[in-house]
């Protein structure tokens, strides 16, 4: 049986009502000291760490299920042991096919019209482990990569839900290894665009839209639209793709 006491690994502020609509949060740990107020809101107890190490000192008030999402250090087996119904992740991802810290951008750029939410029940290995429940939401050419957030996280209660189900009937399947993903903390850059097609830098710019944009023949934009002579502003920038085709860049950084 799941117990309601939970401890929550997260350095995103989104994510703490919604499990805390689902779980009694115990305490969070967190890398990002900027989510102190709302834990100081909700009264949750808060530990800020930075690496392993400080995992490892954590001898006290250890709950019996740990709950991770949008969190940097990886778990080692000696700590998720210390969870006795181990740690469940959320991974903005459908897994195993888009394993890695940044899924939802990996996705962009395979074009991919639905992306998922998993849960899975960790180990030490990344994105590996248990599936305990996963669904998808659809994604418009008009979605950039906060929107797509959103829309996963409105079904992350309803996920929570199915996970405990499906963990209580031993409804469970191993996750196979999959496609990682590497991290794209460097961005994306685009050095020839007549080599590239259209759809993978509009993809690329939607994906980077908030978070430093794209380097596009030695110029950063922050967004894109698809080529229409009545859409046409001259304070942006019109680039030629793969096989002639126009993209609309955009310059100016968009707010969040």
């Amino acid at each position: 049986m799941i117990l309601k006491k939970i401890d929550l690994f997260t350095n995103e502020e989104n994510i703490i009502k919604i499990i805390a609509s689902e779980y009694s949060i115990n305490k969070i740990f967190t890398e990002n000291k900027y989510i102190f107020k709302i834990a100081e809101k909700l009264k949750i107890n808060l530990t800020l760490v930075k690496s392993h190490q400080d995992l490892y000192k954590i001898n006290s008030s250890i709950s019996n299920l740990g709950i991770s999402y949008g969190f940097g250090i990886i778990f080692k087996n000696k700590f998720i042991k210390k969870y006795k119904e181990g740690i469940w992740n959320i991974h903005s991802g459908d897994l195993p096919a888009y394993r890695g810290r940044h899924p939802i951008t990996a996705a962009f750029l395979n074009n991919e019209k639905k992306i998922g939410l998993s849960i899975h029940l960790i180990n030490e290995k990344i994105d590996q482990g248990f599936l305990l429940a996963k669904c998808f939401v659809k994604r418009t050419y008009q979605d950039d990569e906060l929107s797509i957030k959103k829309k996963l996280l409105k079904n992350l209660s309803r996920l929570l839900k199915k996970a405990r189900r499906n963990l209580q009937k031993k409804n469970i399947t191993k996750i196979l290894k999959g496609k990682y993903f590497k991290p794209f903390y460097s961005g994306i850059e685009i050095k020839e665009s007549k080599n590239v097609n259209y759809i993978y830098i509009y993809n690329a710019a939607k994906a980077q839209k908030y978070f430093g944009g794209i380097l596009v023949n030695g110029r950063r934009y922050y967004d894109a639209i698809f080529y229409a002579k009545k859409k046409i502003n001259y304070s942006n920038k019109i680039i030629i793709c793969k096989n002639y085709k126009k993209l609309i860049l955009i310059k100016k950084k968009q707010k969040k």
